[in-house]
């Protein structure tokens, strides 16, 4: 008997250590960033702006950094809505109200600033805007029940200068980052936006040059930093170009008013890669931001930009089980490359994890049926995932980015003409 009990416990001393290690392995934070910069700069066509001669400092800095070529304001192309559509991570209009006395427009969904405070505990000064002081015009965070004010992030507002107001931001950024090396911060350069307005096209240039030079030493701040060094991710987007035939004037939908740039640099991030697929909008940010950080943003309709983040190491769960050619997508194409993989017609798939437990190298996304893996059995499930009759799985030790929801790959799922 006493024998009996003795094998009772051994078994559940084995289990309780197995559910440990899963628990450890799955909730284990993956990523190295501990600090998100997002810098704006308002107004950039990019036929100005990335890959030109007026990007000089970024053009440079891009050999460590990731650049997604096709990103997009996929909706209003007005500075009023598209800079808190980058912090709401979803277009929707600002609402009027009175507020301590004043009047001032607001979000109607929360911002990323308000989901990184809820989630992750983090005090006001920990998490930065700088903006010129609009005033009673600067545009608010949300109010939206669960966050609001108790979430909202410090105001840096240095004084309104005519001209000046990009130095002026990144000065007062830089004494943040030195003071209080913020978790969460957003930098906004306007003057690029009004020199393009004012008609005048070497003013206009000259500010895209000034909006490089400051955002490349904004970098170094931060890489220099004893708290941030190695820590930070940085985003630099805008939130509109400029009218193709026009550089005067933006608003309407089209192409060099929708296209932006987004420039990624960070620890987790590949390097030295532009992607022109798949489409991404600046809205994504507030999706990708909470993906490296561990907060929630469940009203954003952006999403995590998985094609950025290296692969290799720790962070090579950022990926979408079937897609085995790495396109962000699942489609009839994974299966041929899969085929043509197996057959030795064709390269291998282009993301590879090491798994301790396996002593070896895994092909995640190639592994559908979840017994960690990548077989020709995997081919099989893919394409009865396709036929409708099979859902798809993945290693227990990797977990999928999103997580992995049948729902998802409907959405994505090709039609399969019998």
């Amino acid at each position: 008997m006493r024998h009996l009990l003795s094998l009772y416990k051994l078994r559940a001393i084995l289990l309780f250590g197995v559910i440990f290690i899963i628990l450890s392995v799955s909730n284990a934070k993956a990523y190295q960033t501990e600090h998100v910069v997002v810098v704006l700069i308002d107004g950039v066509r990019y036929t100005e702006g990335l890959g030109t001669a007026n990007c000089p400092r970024l053009n440079a800095l891009a050999a460590q950094a990731v650049i997604q070529d096709s990103a997009f304001n996929d909706s209003i192309t007005v500075t009023s809505s598209a800079v808190p559509a980058t912090w709401m991570g979803r277009f929707y209009p600002l609402q009027d109200t009175t507020y301590l006395g004043n009047d001032i427009q607001f979000c109607r969904y929360p911002t990323y600033w308000e989901y990184a405070r809820k989630d992750l505990g983090f005090s006001a000064n920990q998490v930065i805007y700088v903006t010129p002081n609009y005033g009673t015009g600067t545009w608010m965070p949300s109010f939206y029940p669960g966050y609001g004010p108790s979430y909202w992030p410090q105001f840096v507002q240095p004084p309104i200068s005519t001209g000046n107001n990009n130095i002026a931001c990144f000065d007062s950024a830089v004494t943040v980052i030195r003071r209080q090396h913020p978790k969460v911060m957003y930098v906004y350069f306007p003057d690029t936006d009004h020199a393009g307005h004012s008609g005048i096209w070497e003013d206009y240039l000259a500010k895209i040059r000034e909006a490089d030079s400051l955002t490349k030493a904004l970098w170094d701040t931060i890489q220099t930093d004893i708290v941030m060094a190695n820590k930070t991710t940085m985003f630099v987007t805008n939130d509109h170009g400029r009218h193709t035939t026009n550089f005067t004037g933006h608003g309407d939908g089209c192409f060099g008013c929708r296209h932006v740039m987004m420039f990624a640099i960070g620890p987790d991030f590949k390097r030295n890669v532009h992607f022109n697929s798949p489409r991404a909008r600046m809205t994504d940010i507030t999706k990708t931001a909470g993906e490296l950080l561990g907060y929630q943003s469940p009203y954003s309709t952006g999403r995590v930009m998985i094609e950025l983040f290296d692969e290799s190491g720790p962070n090579c769960h950022a990926y979408i089980p079937g897609d085995i050619n790495s396109d962000s997508s699942v489609q009839g194409s994974d299966v041929t490359f899969g085929v043509r993989y197996f057959k030795g017609l064709g390269l291998q798939p282009p993301d590879s994890c090491f798994i301790d437990s396996l002593n070896g190298y895994l092909y995640i996304r190639g592994d559908v049926n979840g017994n960690c893996e990548f077989r020709g059995s995997d081919i099989t499930r893919l394409i009865a995932y396709f036929k409708g009759m099979a859902d798809l799985a993945y290693c227990h030790w990797v977990l999928p980015v999103p997580p992995l929801k049948t729902d998802i790959h409907k959405e994505t799922r090709p039609i399969i003409h019998e």
